[in-house]
């Protein structure tokens, strides 16, 4: 046997030895990426498959119901891979029909479970917080780098909803850039123990932006805050 008919049926009965057509995929697909391919489709098989006859061992020939078995196996790897090419298909589709749905959200305020800030000329983005116990609340902000620039100590607070108030500046006075700030709410209670809180920010929807991870809607203006669709909550008519 020369060499590229040995290795074409080392590679088919590596391929077709055993095992489920899942695994049959997997290896066909292992096989063509090494080869520079994809996969291995039914036209390589039926090459592969026509050479291991050509070049079987005389003394002991492949069986009929090996032959069977090794052409039903493919066939199923085949139906599996038009499945998977369809349902790739499907959900691309329904992407589609949930991207275009998605566009109504522009012009919408929208409140989402999320902690970012956007500071513009010393006013930020509306932005709350939401303690389930009374606590001793202290807010700090932190810039795009994740450092700290300012601690603001809220006191001791009932259980409810707040605003995060913030004049856009750092512990030791000065006025901020413009960009993007997180916030992070410690509540204390009169236990000691930490307090469950949720932060929240609210914003008008400005665009929605499709990147290759997901879908975001842009809230505010077209540098404003970037947020994921699945982080929404509620949405709502703007109040005039």
């Amino acid at each position: 046997m020369n060499t590229a008919a040995a290795q074409s049926t080392q590679a088919l009965s590596g391929l077709l030895g055993t095992g489920s057509p899942a695994q049959a995929q997997a290896q066909a697909q292992a096989t063509g990426q090494a080869s520079g391919t994809q996969s291995l489709g039914m036209g390589s098989f039926l090459t592969m498959f026509t050479t291991q006859l050509k070049y079987q061992d005389p003394t002991s020939p492949l069986q009929s119901y090996e032959l069977a078995a090794q052409l039903a196996q493919f066939s199923s790897v085949e139906k599996l891979t038009e499945l998977n090419t369809n349902m790739k298909e499907v959900q691309a589709y329904l992407a589609s029909l949930s991207n275009a749905q998605m566009v109504n959200l522009i012009g919408k305020e929208v409140v989402a479970a999320d902690n970012t800030i956007r500071l513009t000329d010393g006013k930020i983005t509306n932005a709350a917080y939401q303690t389930a116990d009374p606590a001793d609340v202290t807010v700090r902000i932190y810039d795009s780098e994740g450092a700290l620039v300012r601690t603001i100590s809220a006191g001791q607070q009932a259980a409810g909803t707040y605003s995060v108030k913030w004049d856009g500046r750092n512990d030791g006075g000065e006025t901020l850039s413009n960009g993007n700030y997180t916030y992070k709410v410690d509540a204390v209670g009169t236990d000691g123990n930490q307090v469950s809180v949720k932060s929240t920010i609210r914003g008008t929807v400005y665009s929605l932006r499709l990147e290759e991870d997901g879908s975001y809607l842009i809230l505010g203006s077209s540098d404003g805050i970037k947020l994921p669709v699945g982080k929404i909550q509620e949405v709502a008519q703007p109040v005039a």
